[in-house]
């Protein structure tokens, strides 16, 4: 068992009811003897109980604000924030769906705590907690140790998940009001709208993955192959996320291009999707990790953060040309 409490944040909205319960039965598989908390993100407090209040929970604690047909990332960030800060706990689990992803990695930064994505298994012994959890696009597993006491906010892959909830005692539920958000501070998680795209005769591709970490990420890719009078491409991890339209993704299951430049912004270089591009003239590859294999397909690589490298490119290729 872990020495502090382990805490679920659910997300009320219609759009996230399934995930917030496979993300309890994933709980419950895998922390069987360890009290569960939730933590709730909701327009008020009604219906949560009845949802939830029986799910096998300990306590409830409902964060409640009124403006809630679009999820905030600011305010929400704030308000679990603040609430954690407060709490003792061990690890926050969200769900692996991106717009919990965009919440929980700024509820992990706010803390200064570690934050791992795509969790697919938890074991917890008297000294450790060992997060297993996918990587290189989903094609590989890594492990990932922690001690027993540590502080974590984790993103988990529910996959095959055991539908089967444990139910148990009516959990503690309490309400706590939150500042209504700020109406043009709102986010929609809806994939991003997509201009002609005529991947398959570009010249130039420019193409993101999971590196990108949202819709918000490839509307700065967006920019870029405007700006080189290119195309959007993506991976498949970044499509099946909903951050961009299907008719996008390059590589085993989409389509194959061969461009003069093709340009892959935080895509670790999975063979599913070089197949897809590995005939393109210049490849420039852009990523975090400098063992990614996409580097070595490359002709040049820039080891860095996507969104801020390409932030740059487009900085400069705005600059006014000297005279």
């Amino acid at each position: 068992m872990t020495k502090q409490p382990i805490y679920l944040v659910l997300l009320a909205d219609p759009k996230f009811e399934d995930k917030n319960l496979n993300l309890i039965h994933f709980a419950q598989d895998n922390f069987d003897g360890n009290d569960l908390n939730a933590v709730v993100i909701a327009p008020s407090d009604q219906g949560i109980e009845e949802k939830y209040g029986t799910a096998g929970l300990k306590e409830i604690d409902i964060l409640a604000y009124a403006q809630f047909s679009k999820i905030n990332l600011a305010q929400t960030t704030n308000a679990l924030s603040e609430y954690f800060a407060g709490q003792a706990h061990s690890l926050i689990l969200f769900a692996n769906d991106k717009g919990a992803t965009s919440i929980a990695k700024r509820v992990a930064a706010e803390l200064k705590e570690n934050f791992i994505m795509q969790v697919n298994q938890l074991t917890v012994t008297t000294d450790s907690i060992v997060a297993q959890k996918k990587a290189e696009e989903a094609t590989m597993l890594q492990q990932v140790t922690l001690a027993s006491d540590a502080n974590a906010v984790m993103t988990c892959d529910m996959t095959g998940v055991n539908e089967q909830v444990v139910t148990g005692s009516a959990a503690k539920v309490a309400v706590k009001a939150v500042d209504n958000p700020a109406q043009a501070d709102q986010v929609d998680y809806s994939a991003l709208p997509l201009k002609k795209n005529d991947l398959e005769t570009a010249k130039i591709v420019v193409s993101g993955g999971r590196g990108m970490q949202g819709p918000e990420g490839f509307e700065l890719l967006q920019q870029l192959a405007d700006k080189l009078h290119g195309s959007l491409g993506a991976s498949r991890v970044a499509v099946n996320a909903g951050w961009v339209d299907k008719s996008t993704m390059v590589g085993q299951t989409g389509k194959v291009v061969a461009p003069d430049v093709y340009i892959a912004v935080g895509i670790s270089g999975a063979l599913q999707h070089t197949v897809g591009m590995d005939q393109s003239k210049c490849i420039i590859a852009i990523n975090t990790d400098p063992a990614a294999p996409i580097f070595k397909l490359a002709d040049y690589g820039i080891i860095g953060d996507g969104e801020t490298v390409v932030k740059q490119l487009l900085s400069e290729l705005s600059a006014p040309v000297p005279s």
